[in-house]
């Protein structure tokens, strides 16, 4: 089993290797909360949730300080910052924090027992599916890929434009990250039968970025400035409706680029022998 925590920063520990053992941890355990009236069940949904994981921590004397020192930086950081981290396991990861931590034995200098409780107010496990598109006039210009002028990593890669189909195996409906990049103006896509557009202009090395999670739209101008653009979306229908498991019949003029990122969610991570 593959399992580390990244903070914010995204530094990791890695649970798995010494000298951090995972001994025992509930990451596959899950529980709905049912929504009911008079004996009846209308539904179900997830609330914030806290799970413990307990490893220990085993090396020489002279590495014992920098190791539990090494430990706590990582671990803070979240807490801190007031962003969470992740916890990943399977080549899934959770959002949360760590909340609290319990030690135990460790007068030696050598062995401790510590105790990791998270809390996570988005109980979902996930894994990101990425797709790329591009503007119609790069299809027979590409080669090895598209390099902005500005830091933010992704590929293009040669392919149709105007209309793509995309299939997300998925169990439930997926959010989103959206990103659009210039230079366009009021750029607009259907997936399926829902139409998200953006009324602003970007220039050359300009960018805007939909979050359908936090409700955002966020464009990135070329001076380095952000300008807010929530008031600026179509309002006929949600522009930050998920998206919904099968396939995604994605059409659009083909005059920009833009990458789009599902967050496919479970509630246990995947499995492994």
């Amino acid at each position: 089993m593959i399992c580390y925590y990244e903070n914010c920063k995204g530094e990791r520990l890695d649970l798995m290797k010494p000298p951090y053992r995972l001994i025992t941890a509930d990451l596959f355990d899950y529980e709905w909360e049912e929504t009911s009236y008079s004996n009846k069940i209308y539904g179900f949904q997830r609330k914030s949730f806290e799970k413990d994981l307990k490893l220990d921590v085993f090396c020489g004397k002279a590495e014992f300080r920098s190791c539990m020192d090494d430990l706590e930086t990582i671990i803070s950081r979240d807490v801190i910052e007031g962003v969470p981290g992740k916890l990943w396991v399977n080549g899934l990861y959770l959002e949360c924090y760590i909340k609290a931590v319990k030690k135990e034995e460790w007068e030696a200098g050598i062995y401790t027992i510590v105790t990791l409780t998270i809390i996570s107010d988005r109980p979902f496990w996930i894994k990101e599916e990425k797709k790329s598109f591009f503007r119609r006039e790069e299809a027979g210009q590409i080669t090895s890929g598209l390099d902005y002028p500005f830091d933010y990593a992704f590929d293009y890669a040669v392919g149709d434009t105007g209309t793509q189909i995309w299939f997300l195996d998925s169990v439930g409906s997926c959010p989103f990250m959206l990103i659009v990049y210039g230079p366009v103006t009021n750029p607009r896509l259907s997936i399926n039968d829902s139409v998200y557009e953006i009324y602003t202009t970007l220039g050359d090395s300009e960018y805007l970025i939909l979050d359908s999670n936090n409700h955002t739209i966020i464009k990135y101008l070329s001076n380095g400035t952000t300008s807010n653009l929530f008031n600026n979306r179509r309002m006929e229908q949600s522009v930050f409706d998920p998206l919904t498991p099968g396939t995604q019949t994605i059409t659009w003029s083909g005059t920009f680029g833009f990458d789009l990122t599902a967050y496919i969610e479970r509630n246990e991570p995947t499995w492994t022998i």
